[in-house]
């Protein structure tokens, strides 16, 4: 058979079928036009050639390639069929039974194996079908396949594989960058190798529950080259490749050494920090301590009136402050204060520099544990040392013996005080207003501060309440 190749034209799908034998051509060309193929027939190798190698590198869906040509050998056209891009899948089609020739076309990577048996050519269009699905399964798998690859080959995270025993079989390029060891050092070493000792058990654990948790993160260090270590975040998975083999283990490591090493400085500040704040706290509280051993040195040395009741009452305010800083610097936050402790503390400094005797009155405290701020402590602890003082001043004279309650309570958008004595309770017609105590007017200004208004009621006692709704 000579002359140019047969065209038939106009269908959608293209085969290039290579047969020296002019009948079995057009038996096999006229079935396959028949189910919507374009056949293009080439009578032997050259022709053969002439048509994958054209210019115009017309596009194939299969080749369909007889095994004894006249004028060549058909591997010829087998390795340019699969030369293209894409890639044109091979048929074999011939006559031979011999079983070198079947294991040769395996071994070469044919689509497929078609023997010329009594009607043979009606069996060519399922043929082509499956060849056609296969073909473009392959053709995602490798796109996939390349996709995958490019993202772990430019990925700044190092991914290593390694077989069911736990050998390295591969590394990515990033090896070379976060481990300053090239890939081909590493392969074939247990996939452990590539943590601290250390941490070698934590990564064990981590494949003993890969199964059942695999989002699970856990931060090890990775040996360097230069004998340093690296942070890492790691990830572990298994791969199951075939239902019979073991399944590989995927490690990915992410770097996390700059980040883990900013956050331990920053660690430092903040303990550096907390130690310079706990210093200030102590350092004011001591200031304030000189200042009320000053203060209470002036007013020993005046008569009993007035001015040595003012210094005196000072006195109990600065200490009111300087509890403040005292418990802050004792707390381990340095920043909200225990308001129970507090309390209990400040009654017993008001208790102290009243004239009462010991044990003739007695603090009841209900409070909820309100953690207060350094600018919401001082006005607070202020206010209530101006409470208990005028308590203990006004409602328990003569030696009375009684009991001082406190209620702290979270309301809706505010804290209630409720600041109450079983004393002998306000004058008749007491106007808060129209008082000229210093120590009243303070406190009222103090409850402002905090968003709220004091409310004096007596009914067993007095009984002063505000709703403080910046606290």
């Amino acid at each position: 058979m000579s002359g140019p190749p047969v065209v038939d034209v106009g269908l959608s799908r293209r085969v290039l079928l290579v047969e020296d034998d002019e009948g079995t051509a057009e038996l096999m060309r006229r079935t396959l036009l028949r189910s919507g193929y374009a056949v293009e027939v080439a009578p032997g190798v050259r022709t053969g050639l002439a048509a994958l190698r054209g210019e115009e590198q017309k596009a194939y869906d299969a080749l369909l390639l007889d095994y004894q040509l006249p004028d060549g050998e058909p591997w010829q056209l087998a390795d340019a069929a699969q030369a293209r891009v894409p890639q044109v899948p091979v048929v074999f089609v011939t006559a031979m039974s011999e079983e070198g020739v079947a294991i040769e076309a395996v071994r070469r990577g044919f689509a497929d194996y078609v023997k010329k048996t009594a009607g043979f050519w009606n069996e060519l269009p399922a043929v082509l079908e499956r060849v056609a699905r296969l073909n473009r399964l392959k053709g995602r798998l490798d796109e996939a396949s390349a996709m995958m690859s490019a993202i772990v080959e430019h990925s700044s995270d190092l991914v290593a594989v390694a077989s069911g025993e736990g050998r390295l079989v591969y590394l990515s390029p990033a090896c070379r960058t976060l481990l300053g060891m090239h890939a081909e050092q590493l392969v074939g070493h247990t996939w452990t190798e590539l943590v601290a000792p250390e941490d070698r058990e934590l990564l064990l654990n981590m494949l003993a529950e890969a199964s059942g948790n695999p989002g699970h993160i856990s931060t090890l260090r990775c040996g360097r080259k230069d004998g340093s270590f690296a942070w890492m975040e790691a990830r572990v998975a298994l791969l199951q490749a075939t239902s019979s083999a073991q399944p590989m283990i995927v490690l990915t490591l992410h770097d996390v050494t700059a980040q883990r090493e900013h956050e331990e400085q920053m660690q430092s500040s903040l303990r550096d920090k907390e130690v310079l704040l706990r210093e200030i706290h102590h350092r004011v509280k001591n200031n304030l301590q000189v200042i009320q051993s000053l203060l209470k040195m002036r007013a020993r040395s005046l008569r009993a009136g007035e001015t040595r009741t003012a210094i005196e009452a000072t006195v109990q305010r600065v200490h009111a402050m300087a509890l403040v800083h005292e418990r802050l610097y004792q707390r381990e936050d340095l920043v909200r204060l225990s308001l129970k402790d507090y309390l209990q503390d400040l009654f017993k400094g008001v208790l102290a520099s009243s004239s009462a005797t010991p044990g003739q009155i007695q603090l009841d405290l209900d409070t909820e544990d309100i953690p207060l701020s350094l600018d919401m402590a001082i006005p607070f602890g202020l206010l209530v040392n101006e409470l208990l003082c005028n308590c203990l001043k006004h409602g328990f004279p003569g030696g009375r013996r009684g009991r001082v309650a406190i209620s702290i309570q979270r309301v809706a958008e505010a804290v209630r005080l409720v600041c109450r004595d079983d004393g002998v309770g306000l004058p008749a017609n007491f106007d808060p207003a129209a008082s000229r105590s210093m120590g009243l007017k303070l406190a009222e200004s103090l409850a402002r501060q905090l968003g709220g208004t004091l409310h004096f009621t007596t009914d067993n006692g007095c009984r002063i309440e505000a709703e403080l709704q910046r606290l």
